[in-house]
């Protein structure tokens, strides 16, 4: 058995989750953003990263410092160009997954909206058949008060043909 509110309940109730619905929306987007934030500055740091690396191998034949020999400086040069390699790498693994987050978040962010824009139709039903149903009630209110009219009008006839 389904209970019905009167109107007035009803539309309250709508509006209120229509408005959950638009806040769950602006949660969503936020959600998103900071997850595109985080893959952008991500990148921005794999790309210092190559950046830096690329400077490392091409400065990888200067020669060394006065007293150090050529093969410590370029077994160090070389380690070190393998580290920005693994942290590129790493950077890289990071960026994915942070771009299956955004992916996911831009699918909570649709699903969101979705719902938002259901609650709002439903919302902006509800208020038709409201303003529909009092449409109505001034209508059968000017039926009502013609139809007195009329009867007084037949009233006075009747009665002053009767005088």
């Amino acid at each position: 058995m389904s209970r019905r509110y009167p109107l007035q309940t009803l539309l309250k109730l709508r509006a209120h989750r229509t408005e959950t619905a638009r806040l769950e929306v602006l949660a969503r987007q936020r959600v998103v953003a900071a997850c595109r934030d985080e893959c952008t500055r991500i990148g921005d740091e794999i790309t210092e990263l190559q950046r830096t690396r690329a400077a490392q191998r091409s400065r990888l034949l200067d020669p060394p410092s006065p007293g150090l020999s050529w093969p410590m400086v370029m077994e160090q040069r070389e380690a070190h160009i393998e580290l920005l390699a693994a942290h590129v790498l790493a950077g890289q693994q990071r960026l994915q997954a942070a771009q299956g987050r955004l992916r996911e978040a831009e699918q909570a962010l649709e699903q969101a909206k979705q719902a938002y824009f259901r609650a709002k139709g439903r919302e902006d039903a509800l208020e038709k058949r409201k303003r529909l149903w009092r449409d109505e009630q001034i209508a059968l209110e000017i039926n009502r008060e013609e139809d007195a009219a009329a009867d007084l009008i037949l009233a006075r006839h009747a009665t002053s043909g009767h005088s």
